[in-house]
């Protein structure tokens, strides 16, 4: 006898039960690949917000605004200076490109007495050292967050070496640079150049050439710079 129940349809798949795993397996690698190159893409972006170090300058060459620095690694001042005031225009406006900051040395405090072993020269030498290898701000930093008083054996040779180990320095180079004066004449002429623009403490700023002596407040930067940030 035949069945007389009617076979069963099978009905189709709609919707998302359609779509087969294949599917959705290019799909999920569709979303990861256009994940990644928005990643790739901020790259660049993201990396113009790292201040670009060329030597004892900091920041684009084509800023609109130019601070020179010329400070004496021994001076409290100046510590405190390149601390506070310096690092906020670095954040704020060198990693923006609108800043470019240029460091010089004047390097007086003990030289009238100790004449070219004095701490300051001594430093400002090492600091010179450490920038033949690319790590000029690093050692600079090191040297003003090591300040503890003036020509107390802060910056003795000894612990000039234990700073351009910590920053990371090929110790032979640095040690043959030191021992030769490689870049005395460097640091004198830097200092007498100052002289020859009227400095005779530290710090002093200049903001595109207009002279500004002492550690200046961010406040007061902008007030000098002007305009030139909004550019």
């Amino acid at each position: 006898m035949k069945s007389t129940t009617r076979p069963v349809k099978k009905k189709k798949k709609t919707g998302l039960s359609a779509i087969s795993p294949t599917y959705w397996l290019i799909g999920i690698v569709a979303v990861m690949v256009a994940l990644a190159l928005i990643v790739l893409v901020g790259l660049p972006a993201a990396a113009t917000n790292t201040a670009k170090a060329t030597g004892n300058s900091l920041g684009d060459a084509t800023a609109p605004v130019t601070l020179e620095v010329y400070a004496d690694f021994q001076c409290p001042i100046c510590g405190q200076f390149d601390r506070g005031t310096l690092k906020q225009i670095e954040d704020k406006y060198v990693k923006t490109g609108k800043v470019r900051i240029v460091f010089n040395h004047f390097a007086f405090i003990g030289a009238d007495t100790n004449g070219d072993k004095s701490e300051s020269i001594r430093a400002a030498e090492a600091s010179e050292c450490a920038n033949a290898q690319g790590k000029f701000w690093e050692y600079a930093d090191t040297l003003f967050n090591n300040q503890s008083g003036e020509n107390q054996g802060a910056f003795s040779d000894a612990n000039l070496e234990k700073f351009a180990q910590q920053v990371g320095l090929d110790m032979t180079q640095y040690k043959t640079c030191m021992d030769q004066d490689t870049y005395l004449g460097r640091v004198h002429s830097s200092t007498q150049n100052g002289t020859q623009r009227g400095v005779d403490s530290t710090p002093t700023v200049f903001v595109n050439g207009q002279m500004v002596r002492g550690a200046i407040s961010l406040a007061s930067f902008e007030s000098i710079a002007g305009t030139l940030l909004r550019q």
